[in-house]
């Protein structure tokens, strides 16, 4: 899907990311393989709410092709738009993680569908896949609401998790020392980049919420951390 809005990457005008204060939001960007038209939504509810596990494989290559995209237009363009990243190194993420599913649902669903989309795609962009949120309550199904109700139902739903810092900072010195850093060195100097993964994107409510927990791990692991996320569907 080709977006037009930069920041949600929606196909057509979003007036969600040029309302006051957006700008304000704690991920840097999104973007989606598909549009979620009809059969957009029976795809996701054969492989969501039916449980047909047969679909995640190609959902998995849709959103393989769309962080292709990501990749190269980051590369090319994100240093002017916002990015923390000051060096030449080319752009590339650390980390992925999901947005989690509540107790009811997993136990509803037997799967959480964020997380097999997030682990196929950490496994083929060779990047290693990290849980590092937890739903600390359940609430009802977004679908059914409208945008403000998204926005004040996502407040305090998500919280991180005890061994986060600890295993980003694992993460963090594999890839200095991947990156050849000079002996001695930690870790990387950030900032560290995490792609947060999610079936749709609606308003934006529930990866920005994620994206604010993540980035209070900043001044446990000491270093700048940039969230991405990566949706199969824009709505």
């Amino acid at each position: 899907m080709k977006p037009k809005c930069w920041r949600c990457g929606r196909g057509i005008g979003c007036p969600d990311c040029i309302r006051t204060g957006l700008n304000g939001r704690s991920f840097i960007l999104n973007r989606s393989a598909v549009t979620y038209d009809t059969q957009m939504k029976e795809w996701l509810a054969q492989y969501k709410y039916r449980g047909n596990e047969r679909y995640a494989p190609l959902l998995i290559e849709m959103m393989l092709r769309v962080y292709t995209m990501l990749h190269r237009e980051a590369n090319i363009h994100l240093g002017n738009k916002g990015s923390r990243n000051s060096s030449n190194v080319p752009w590339s993420v650390h980390a992925v993680t999901s947005v989690p599913v509540s107790g009811e649902r997993l136990q509803e669903r037997g799967f959480n569908q964020a997380e097999v989309l997030a682990q196929g795609l950490a496994l083929r962009i060779k990047v290693p896949y990290v849980r590092l949120l937890e739903r600390r309550r359940h609430t009802d199904k977004q679908s059914f609401k409208n945008r403000m109700d998204r926005l004040k139902d996502m407040k305090g739903v998500f919280g991180a998790l005890q061994d986060a810092p600890d295993m980003l900072l694992s993460i963090s010195s594999q890839v200095a020392e991947c990156t050849g850093s000079p002996a001695g060195t930690p870790r990387i100097k950030g900032p560290f980049r995490i792609l947060l993964i999610d079936d749709i994107y609606t308003t934006g409510s529930t990866i920005n919420a994620c994206a604010q927990v993540l980035r209070r791990y900043e001044s446990l692991v000491e270093m700048p951390i940039e969230i991405y996320s990566l949706t199969w569907a824009r709505s």
